[in-house]
């Protein structure tokens, strides 16, 4: 029986643009207008991020275009961001889901998160969940901890794919362990009840007291109703190993 403490609403991200290299902007701006689409999206990321330049997100929209038009994914997955943002453009969906799409299909993996958002919520694509699951477990199996979060969703409510409580929890401790506070409270309530891993209260309050240190305040809620099932000693165990809880180091 799925757990009613569990939420299901999947989370909304769009990354932000990937930090430009150190090259000197004369020798940057050089390299683009020769037509490189590596610096032309170097370039592009400067514009839009105001460094060693003033923010313009018209001259970030022409530089990422060029690059985009030359199959840049990087560049495709920047064109994206600024029309689903609406940067020095108006918003436009379809464009977005357009150019994430050109980059998802090259592998870039931000992009392919958010193509698994837009066929979620049906904004800019029609809504599919089966497309949705296909495109964030992609990005979940690069390793993207929002996208692997959002797959458990998808497997402990069965859309998009039959539920799977096993696979739900797979996906979880791969992105709770990446430090996602929303992951480490499913993986809390899955561990609490007993959904697709053996019930264990003294796990569950630790995964869910990790989710309560990042400010989660659901955690909280159940944290207080396991204080009640747990002795002294393993509360006490659970939040020393919480304590000394580090995320891994890739």
């Amino acid at each position: 029986m799925q757990s009613k403490r569990l939420i299901l609403a999947l989370c909304i991200y769009l990354a932000c643009p990937h930090a430009a290299s150190a090259e000197t902007l004369a020798d940057l701006t050089k390299r683009a207008e020769m037509g490189d689409p590596i610096a032309q999206t170097d370039l592009g990321t400067k514009f839009a991020m105001g460094s060693d330049v003033a923010v313009d997100y018209h001259e970030a929209e022409k530089w990422f275009r060029l690059a985009a038009n030359q199959s840049n994914p990087l560049a495709q997955y920047h064109l994206g961001i600024i029309y689903a943002n609406g940067e020095g453009v108006t918003v436009d969906l379809n464009q977005a889901a357009e150019w994430f799409l050109k980059a998802a299909i090259q592998g870039d993996i931000p992009a392919q998160f958010n193509i698994g958002l837009m066929y979620i919520h049906g904004e800019g694509l029609p809504q599919n969940y089966a497309e949705a699951f296909t495109w964030f477990k992609k990005a979940a199996e690069g390793g993207h901890p929002v996208a692997q979060l959002n797959l458990g969703l998808m497997y402990i409510r069965g859309e998009g794919v039959d539920q799977d409580a096993d696979q739900a929890v797979k996906w979880f401790k791969q992105s709770a362990d990446q430090g996602e506070a929303k992951a480490q409270y499913h993986l809390g309530i899955c561990y609490a009840e007993g959904e697709g891993v053996s019930k264990d209260r003294q796990t569950a309050y630790f995964w869910l007291t990790l989710a309560a240190n990042q400010g989660d305040t659901e955690a909280n809620g159940i944290l207080n109703e396991l204080k009640n099932e747990l002795t002294p000693v393993q509360i006490a165990e659970a939040q020393k190993r919480a304590a000394e809880w580090r995320p891994p180091v890739h």
